[in-house]
């Protein structure tokens, strides 16, 4: 479906919307089914890697969030300061935040 929606240059959206039934009847019977995952018996040692695994993400999500914010910070002061300077205003630097 993805190759056809590109050729037409047609968004998903649209083309669900408005082929829902050409889907429904002709691709998604062709759709193979998805393979079974092979059946094996959870270890608490993989559990344990999985749960620090899952933790050390989170801690790096949280760490990059904060960046982001930062970024967002420094991007708002700067058009403020850039669209200041542009209309000819005296731009004060600001004591940086703590």
């Amino acid at each position: 479906m993805t190759a056809i929606e590109r050729h037409l240059g047609i968004p998903h959206a649209t083309f669900h919307r408005h082929y829902a039934e050409l889907i429904d009847t002709h691709f998604r019977p062709r759709i193979p089914e998805p393979a079974q995952p092979a059946t094996t018996t959870s270890s608490s040692a993989a559990d344990a890697r999985a749960e620090a695994n899952l933790s050390r993400l989170r801690r790096e999500n949280t760490h990059l969030r904060r960046t982001l914010a930062l970024y967002e910070e420094a991007i708002r002061q700067l058009t403020l300061e850039n669209d200041a300077l542009r209309q000819g205003a005296t731009v004060l630097p600001l004591r940086a935040r703590a």
